[in-house]
């Protein structure tokens, strides 16, 4: 997507809280940050009904379901790799707010240094999960005999 949005987001996602870091895509000027729950009803309430804008995110435990989430939303998703990531900006000072923020700057800058991942989607993500059960029950029994 080319579209350019006013606003560019990183969000450090969490298990319990996410960070988030907005912005001004024109000026790089941080102009809003803070803590959100790490639920789909609190991404909904924030996300939901906003100008479009291009989000950040890590890959992670929580990263297909709410880049789908913000895709819905209408929201552009740029979800990093998260191993080639801690390259660019590994160093002594770790934090929520400085990842949000570095999230948000390098999507800014150039979504290419993010190294984005695209998840699949729900249903191939279902199909996949039935194929790998199937596997370890396969497995399980062929230990068994």
């Amino acid at each position: 997507m080319t579209t350019q949005h006013s606003i560019t987001a990183g969000i450090d996602v969490g298990d319990r809280y996410s960070y988030l870091c907005l912005l001004d895509t024109e000026t790089g000027e941080v102009i809003e940050e803070g803590r959100i729950t790490t639920s789909k009803e609190a991404f909904e309430v924030r996300f939901a009904g906003h100008q479009p804008m291009r989000v950040a995110i890590e890959t992670g435990t929580h990263s297909p379901w709410i880049s789908r989430l913000l895709e819905e939303c209408g929201h552009e998703v740029l979800v990093a790799n998260a191993r080639k990531l801690r390259l660019i900006y590994a160093e002594g000072r770790k934090t929520d707010r400085l990842d949000a923020e570095n999230l948000a700057r390098l999507a800014r800058l150039d979504p290419r240094l993010l190294s984005p991942v695209r998840h699949r989607g729900r249903e191939s993500q279902a199909h996949l999960a039935l194929v790998r059960s199937r596997e370890a029950l396969v497995g399980a029994r062929t230990k068994l005999t």
